[in-house]
C-alpha cells in the first residue's frame, strides 16, 4: 500500500508562509537540502493547490516536478496543462485513495493551507516530515488551521541540522481494534 506524506517547512511561530504567500523568509542554503532530494526521489505523485501550484512559476525558472503524476485541486479549473491535471474537490479523495490502495503510489502534499486542511480533515495524511526553521515571523498562514479532526500521532524520528533547523517526523498511529 502506498501512503500520503506532508513534507513542509514551517516558521518556528507555525506559518508556512507570510499572509500574502510569500515565504521570502524560508533559508536556501545550496550546502543543505534538508533531505529533500532523497524524499523528492521516493513520490510518485505530487498534490497542489492552486495558488501554490501559480506561485511555483514565479519562484521557478524550470517547473520542478515534470517527473511526477501531478494534480492540482481547484475550484476554478478543469482538465489539464503541459505539468498537471486539474481536479474539483470532491474528486481528490477517490483518487487519493485509488492511487494510494490500488496503484502503491507514494503522494507528496505540497500544500497550500487549504488543501493540507482538507487532506489533514479528511484523515488521508499518513505521515508528516515538518522542517520548523528557527525563524519567527509573527503572522502569516497557519500549517495546521482549526478543524474537527483529531488523530494521535507516533513520533518516528528527528533531526536537529547545525543551522538551527528542526525535522521531525510523525506518522499516524496505529489503532488497536
Amino acid at each position: 500500500m502506498g501512503k500520503v506524506i506532508l513534507f513542509i517547512a514551517q516558521s518556528a511561530d507555525g506559518y508556512i508562509a507570510r499572509e500574502d504567500g510569500s515565504i521570502d523568509w524560508l533559508r536556501d542554503d545550496p550546502e543543505e537540502d534538508y533531505g529533500y532530494e532523497e524524499f523528492f526521489h521516493t513520490i510518485d505523485t505530487v498534490f497542489l493547490g492552486r495558488k501554490t501550484y501559480d506561485h511555483i512559476f514565479e519562484l521557478a525558472e524550470e517547473f520542478p516536478y515534470k517527473m511526477k503524476d501531478v494534480y492540482v485541486v481547484s475550484n476554478s479549473r478543469e482538465g489539464h496543462d503541459e505539468y498537471a491535471t486539474y481536479l474539483q474537490p470532491e474528486q481528490t479523495l477517490p483518487l487519493v485513495n485509488m492511487l494510494k490502495n490500488e496503484q502503491n503510489k507514494t503522494i507528496w502534499v505540497v500544500g497550500g493551507a487549504n488543501l493540507i486542511h482538507y487532506f489533514i480533515s479528511a484523515g488521508l495524511i499518513d505521515e508528516y516530515q515538518i522542517f520548523i526553521q528557527p525563524t519567527l515571523i509573527g503572522k502569516g498562514i497557519p500549517l495546521f488551521q482549526k478543524n474537527d479532526h483529531e488523530e494521535e500521532l507516533q513520533l518516528t524520528e528527528t533531526n536537529a541540522y547545525p543551522d538551527g533547523m528542526l525535522a521531525i517526523t510523525y506518522q499516524r498511529k496505529e489503532q488497536s481494534h
